[in-house]
């Protein structure tokens, strides 16, 4: 950085000139340069967790649309944006799939706060919010989900929900989830809860 002040560029004498001094400019430039830093220097494993999350149920998403519904054509094409994709989803949803939104829609905030803040996390709320609509299915319980203890730790529980919504909105697309879609929509009790979900996180 000593080039910038050894007076050879005409921009940065003026540059300084207006800031009032070398000194003045050389502290401006240290800060901002040490924010930049530090926004940089974030969590890179949990950015990239959240994010895969929200391409993985993005992807199954688009799918389950394609196929319920050919006439909507190409939706890569048309360049919707995952809550329009979102919203495609509500307007038709068997009881299967519809209980998944407010969880999909969930992971579309966490997400979409990254945008705003590349600190953000994934809250003891958001948790909240994917366990209510897990807790749907009488073989996932928040002590067991497919056999192994869930981890409290939210940005798991994030992972946990993203696996189970984009695999069942893959169901649409293989014979055996059309098959328990269908068994389902029969009224086998069995299966979904009955009423609203409702947040069962372990006390802490």
């Amino acid at each position: 950085m000593s080039d910038l002040f050894d007076g050879s560029d005409p921009i940065v004498n003026r540059a300084i000139a207006i800031m009032g001094g070398p000194d003045a400019f050389r502290n401006a430039l240290d800060a901002d340069n040490a924010a930049m830093k530090s926004q940089w220097n974030q969590d890179i494993t949990s950015i990239g967790r959240i994010l895969r999350a929200h391409l993985f149920v993005e992807h199954y998403l688009t799918e389950h649309l394609q196929v319920v519904n050919p006439r909507l054509g190409d939706l890569d094409e048309a360049r919707l944006a995952f809550a329009q994709k979102v919203h495609l989803l509500e307007g038709d949803a068997p009881p299967a799939i519809s209980y998944l939104v407010p969880g999909i829609k969930r992971l579309n905030a966490v997400r979409n706060r990254l945008a705003h803040n590349l600190a953000a996390t994934v809250t003891d709320e958001d948790a909240a919010v994917f366990l209510s609509c897990l807790s749907r299915f009488r073989f996932i319980s928040v002590e067991n989900l497919n056999g192994k203890n869930l981890s409290e730790d939210p940005l798991d529980v994030l992972d946990r929900f993203a696996e189970f919504a984009a695999s069942s909105l893959h169901n649409s697309s293989s014979a055996f989830g059309r098959a328990y879609l269908q068994a389902i929509e029969e009224g086998y009790p069995h299966v979904l809860h009955h009423g609203p979900p409702k947040p069962q996180r372990p006390a802490t």
